[in-house]
């Protein structure tokens, strides 16, 4: 059923399979939970949090981990904002002596603290400007520049086109579209019609982001839009496990039903990895944002999310899950 899909695409000299890619996602995608969703497998790219160009040097690093990660996340594609092209040039050759197998450039981001600064989306309304970035980028480093972007600032103001072609131009070497405008945020309809408009334009590869809730809507998406591949983000937030599921139904099976014990040793195991890496604190402001959107979706989760929330510790939070598990999950499996 699914075999006229497309497996891989190539970003330089680095072939990306599966074809299903995990997107940036300020505060999410740090080297915690990328590794969490690459054990459980069908995942073939990984991306770092969106990092703000003038946040690559030493100093600053030492502040954040956005940039840290093992190299068990290879091949891993690390994404940079900024409005300057010389300073996103110099925060670019940074990146690549990290270690870097791909460096996303994001044009995308909609949010008025990033815009404000003339970053992430902003950056549609002046494509002149965005060219300067993106050429003084290429020319820095080495390892090949994607672009991340959406489909203009307004629905008065499409340009994804122009985009895409100026991108493909200057030497980019893939395009992720988000179809939404700026506007939209991530309200109403992501229109993937656009992102087989753009697949039509250019010759380099073309993936796909937005509204995949699925693994039926991942690979109607793929077939759909002729994409190269899908990137998903806020679903694997969700359902951590739809990588695999996609890799299960392209194979013909049935996709498999995530079990009240799964739930339970992912939050468990995510919630002991940040506990090891961070101060108590921010590992439980990790565990209080992923289980805002986690797909719980048993009886009382909405308390349990609530109780998380609430929790002054790790140890507390570990009780909470422990106790609202315990009516799903084997005590031998709690224990």
């Amino acid at each position: 059923m699914y075999d006229d899909l497309p497996t891989q695409y190539h970003i330089g000299a680095i072939t990306i399979q599966p074809n299903i890619v995990l997107a940036p996602m300020v505060g999410v995608t740090d080297s915690i939970f990328r590794r969490m969703i690459l054990s459980l497998g069908g995942c073939g790219l990984v991306c770092s949090e969106m990092t703000n160009a003038s946040a690559v040097s030493p100093r600053a690093r030492s502040r954040h981990r956005q940039l840290d990660y093992l190299p068990e996340e290879r091949p891993i594609a690390m994404q940079l904002s900024g409005s300057e092209p010389d300073l996103v040039a110099a925060a670019a050759r940074v990146v690549e002596a990290l270690g870097a197998d791909i460096l996303d450039i994001n044009c995308g981001c909609p949010s008025p603290k990033v815009t404000g600064g003339g970053h992430g989306s902003a950056l549609l309304r002046d494509l002149p400007k965005m060219e300067r970035l993106l050429k003084a980028v290429c020319a820095a480093v080495q390892i090949p520049v994607t672009l991340k972007f959406r489909a203009g600032w307004d629905d008065e103001n499409l340009n994804y086109l122009d985009t895409a072609k100026m991108a493909e131009q200057v030497g980019v070497a893939a395009l992720a579209l988000h179809p939404r405008t700026r506007a939209q945020g991530y309200s109403g309809v992501a229109d993937w019609r656009r992102v087989a408009d753009v697949k039509r334009a250019v010759r380099i590869p073309v993936i796909g982001s937005g509204d995949v809730r699925d693994a039926a809507d991942a690979l109607r998406r793929l077939r759909e839009s002729g994409a190269d591949g899908v990137m998903i983000g806020r679903a694997a937030m969700h359902n951590p496990w739809i990588f695999r599921q996609i890799a299960q139904l392209r194979a013909g099976t049935q996709p498999m039903v995530v079990t009240p014990s799964d739930k339970y040793e992912f939050l468990m195991h995510y919630l002991d990895m940040c506990h090891e890496a961070l101060p108590e604190r921010l590992a439980l402001n990790k565990l209080k944002q992923l289980i805002g959107q986690f797909g719980i979706e048993l009886p009382g989760a909405a308390a349990l999310r609530s109780a998380i929330h609430h929790s002054s510790g790790v140890a507390e939070a570990r009780d909470h899950l422990e106790r609202f598990f315990a009516q799903y999950v084997e005590t031998a499996v709690i224990g």
